[in-house]
C-alpha cells in the first residue's frame, strides 16, 4: 500500500522498472543515484522509439496477448503473478512503423489477492 498511500518508495520504483523490463522486454537501465537534502534520486535510460500514438484496442490486444486481463481503460491484471499495471493509456505509449505497442511508464504494482478483490 506504500505505492498507493505515499507515492513508491526507492525501492518499488526499482521493482518496477525490473518488472517492466520482464514484461515489455524493454531495456530500462539505472544510472546512478544522487541524493538531493538526505532523499534519492533515481536516474534512469530508456531506449528512444519514434512513433505515434497506439488506439486503446491496440494496447489492449497486446496486454491480452501478455497474459492481462483488462479491468478498466489503462487498467490490466495477471492474477497468476499478482502485477496490476494501471495508466497504459494512448498517451503513455508508442505505436511504431511495424505495429509494436511500447508502453512508456505505466505503474505496475506488486499486490496480494485481498486487494485484488478488493
Amino acid at each position: 500500500m506504500g505505492s498507493y498511500s505515499r507515492g513508491a518508495t526507492p525501492a518499488e520504483y526499482l521493482d518496477r522498472q525490473a518488472l517492466h523490463n520482464r514484461i515489455f522486454q524493454d531495456d530500462i537501465r539505472l544510472e546512478y543515484i544522487l541524493e538531493n537534502q538526505g532523499f534519492p534520486i533515481i536516474v534512469i535510460s530508456q531506449p528512444g522509439v519514434k512513433g505515434g500514438s497506439p488506439t486503446q484496442a491496440a494496447i489492449d490486444a497486446m496486454m491480452r496477448v501478455k497474459g492481462f486481463e483488462c479491468i478498466a481503460p489503462g487498467a490490466y491484471y495477471d492474477s497468476e503473478a499478482g502485477l496490476l499495471i494501471f495508466d497504459l493509456l494512448p498517451r503513455n505509449a508508442i505505436l511504431t512503423e511495424d505495429g509494436n505497442v511500447y508502453p512508456i511508464d505505466p505503474v505496475i504494482q506488486r499486490i496480494d489477492a485481498e486487494f485484488a478483490a478488493f
